[in-house]
């Protein structure tokens, strides 16, 4: 196998430990702050459209873009991936 393929698999295998929750080394780098309204506009949506794709519910949309609530944990990594990836994140929860 060529250098590149047996990289390409290691690679694979670390993705996948990582998912599974084995210690792999990576870490993941969230920002401190998260816009959620910077987020949602930038992809020209309304608040209840973006609750509705993303699983959120507008209440929660509406908090966290007022200041009354911060994104914490999960929905806070969740949001930072929707930023950076917003079309990936679409194709995985299109049923």
């Amino acid at each position: 196998m060529t250098e590149l393929g047996e990289s390409m698999i290691k690679g694979m295998q670390e993705a996948l430990d990582f998912v599974e929750g084995k210690e792999t080394g990576a870490i993941a780098h969230v920002p401190d702050d998260i816009d959620v309204g910077r987020i949602r506009q930038k992809m020209s949506m309304s608040q209840s459209d973006f609750a509705d794709i993303f699983g959120f519910s507008t209440r929660t949309i509406q908090e966290w873009e007022q200041g009354r609530r911060v994104p914490t944990g999960p929905a806070k990594t969740f949001l930072h991936v929707i930023d950076q990836e917003p079309e990936a994140v679409r194709r995985a929860l299109t049923i």
